[in-house]
């Protein structure tokens, strides 16, 4: 770890230690409240409890206090100290997959105060080429992807409190190499170039979703090669950054949006998850009590990346003024669906129907996964979904063969979908590749006429 990082992480953890130095805190004093208020309700004990809730109140300020205080700044002081002595030539966490897969999951809950409070831990949004490192800079990927670039772009965004690294999930069980991803077989098989994101997922949606555009954006003016076809591929979160990006490169008149073909959600949460909905009336039930009160204040520090996922808050406007912990509230906007991309879902399920009261991965619904709601819907085409069912969770969803055909015949079909003017080919390379296949494919029909019968 770097000397920031090592400071950063003696302040996270003293945070982390005096929250729950505090909630502790919290309960003892409520609960030590009531019961001395109960003592308090006759004349019999009211003159003892008096003076012996005095005592207790003092004494347990004291040790409350100091244990908060111990709790909270020593662990600070630590990582300062430790900084001091840091190699300065000493690699970045977020350069190790372990770091990676420690701050990803810690960001997930907490990465918009890690911003705020501890930056240098907060995951930043890069991208990178399969075999290529992450980098900030965009053009630096292009460098990467080099002689080996094609004009087929797929990016995938992984879900809440994962990282890059999420798409070799089980990939030496499913594909008997732990390097294989969807985007590596998509390499090998139809010519796509993977680029993979790496981001914070606690901050909110739209915040990601403005940053992936922006730096698609820059990564398509310095790709090597003229690109013809790009398409997103998103898990859990990371199909709503999906969406939230290509609303905002449209609005914002982005050049790359122009070459979108396909976005693909797989467990995508459209309308929201029943998790932190529970989560949210969850807490305004322990809120009604002073014993149980610190729980909700507790529960209600995570992050706003999570709070997003309630009703699927893609765009500034779903969150912007209003209260992110106010009781079952939908004030999501609804998203454009771009004109000539195809939306395509996957979703799992743990019965074999997508229905019952089974029809979930243990995260996202199958409704929610389709955009199928009681109040607000979204209108995909039902005939680009896929279902996984039968005991199937939201991370078998990351490496699965049959998920893997699914995904490779919807991008196959990517200048089938019905474009409209923002999707059509923007430059004159593509429309020369197109005439010159044509050329060919009619040249080739006299000398071979039994071509034609053949599936293209």
């Amino acid at each position: 770890m770097r000397a920031d990082e090592l400071r950063d992480t003696g302040s996270l953890t003293g945070t982390a230690l005096g929250d729950i130095a505090g909630l502790t805190r919290g309960v003892h004093a409520a609960a030590a409240a009531r019961l001395f208020g109960l003592l308090g309700r006759t004349q019999v004990t009211r003159p003892i409890s008096t003076p012996v809730r005095w005592l207790h109140d003092g004494i347990a300020a004291i040790a409350y206090t100091s244990t908060e205080v111990g709790v909270r700044y020593l662990p600070r002081a630590a990582g300062i100290v430790a900084a001091e002595f840091q190699d300065p030539a000493s690699p970045s966490a977020h350069d190790s997959a372990r770091g990676r897969f420690v701050l990803g999951a810690v960001s997930g809950f907490w990465g918009d105060r890690m911003k705020q409070e501890q930056e240098s831990l907060a995951p930043p949004l890069r991208l990178r080429v399969h075999e290529g490192r992450l980098r900030r800079i965009p053009a630096n990927v292009a460098h990467d992807a080099g002689d080996a670039a094609t004009g087929r772009l797929v990016v995938f965004t992984h879900g809440l409190c994962e990282t890059d690294l999420c798409w070799s999930y089980a990939a030496d069980k499913r594909w008997g190499d732990p390097a294989t991803t969807y985007g590596s077989k998509l390499r090998d098989d139809d010519g796509w170039t993977p680029v993979y994101a790496n981001y914070n997922t606690g901050v909110h949606i739209s915040e990601n979703g403005r940053e992936l555009a922006e730096q698609l954006e820059e990564l398509i003016d310095a790709w090597p090669v003229p690109v013809t076809e790009t398409a997103i591929v998103g898990h859990s979160l990371g199909g709503l950054v999906a969406r939230s990006a290509a609303h905002q490169a449209q609005e914002r008149e982005l050049r790359w949006v122009r070459s979108l073909r396909h976005i693909v959600g797989l467990g995508t949460p459209h309308l929201g998850a029943p998790l932190e909905r529970f989560a949210n009336w969850g807490t305004h039930r322990l809120a009604r009590l002073p014993e149980t009160r610190p729980f909700a204040e507790w529960l209600n520090r995570r992050s706003v990346g999570i709070k997003d996922l309630r009703y699927g808050a893609l765009l500034e406007a779903d969150w912007d003024g209003h209260d992110p912990d106010e009781l079952l509230t939908d004030h999501c906007t609804e998203a454009l669906l771009i004109p000539g991309v195809a939306y395509s879902m996957a979703c799992a399920t743990l019965s074999k129907a997508p229905e019952g009261w089974l029809a979930h991965d243990l995260l996202v619904q199958h409704t929610s996964a389709h955009g199928i709601g009681p109040v607000r819907s979204i209108p995909f085409e039902p005939d680009r979904s896929f279902h996984l069912g039968g005991r199937k969770h939201h991370f078998d969803l990351l490496a699965d063969p049959t998920v893997y055909a699914a995904l490779r015949g919807w991008l196959a079909g990517g200048d089938q979908a019905d474009a409209g003017e923002p999707a059509q080919a923007a430059d004159a390379a593509e429309a020369a590749e197109a005439a010159d296949a044509a050329q060919a494919a009619d040249a080739a029909k006299p000398a071979e006429p039994a071509a034609a019968a053949q599936p293209a």
